[in-house]
């Protein structure tokens, strides 16, 4: 599996792509994607015919939606400050 990542990364630094730049984009992309991995985990904590009395309470379910929302306006608004920073270089 190491030698898998060595060529791997190999095979990206021939490429000529800027690793930071790339980076850069794909941590945009994972804070843009975010959102839509929380929210089912947030669905499934409050489903009583699969979680049975272990379900959210009223404060988790609170502060979950409260996280989701966070996660909501930066993953709105993550590209629009790509953008505007330049691409980040």
């Amino acid at each position: 599996m190491v030698l898998v990542s060595v060529l791997l990364g190999t095979v990206v630094l021939l490429t000529m792509v800027d690793p930071i730049r790339l980076t850069i984009y794909m941590l945009v992309l994972n804070a843009v994607v975010l959102p839509l991995t929380y929210l089912p985990i947030l669905v499934v904590a409050n489903d009583r015919d699969y979680l049975g009395d272990r379900v959210n309470g009223r404060l988790a379910n609170l502060l979950g939606t409260v996280f989701l929302v966070v996660l909501v306006v930066a993953a709105v608004a993550a590209v629009p400050l790509l953008v505007l920073a330049g691409g980040g270089g």
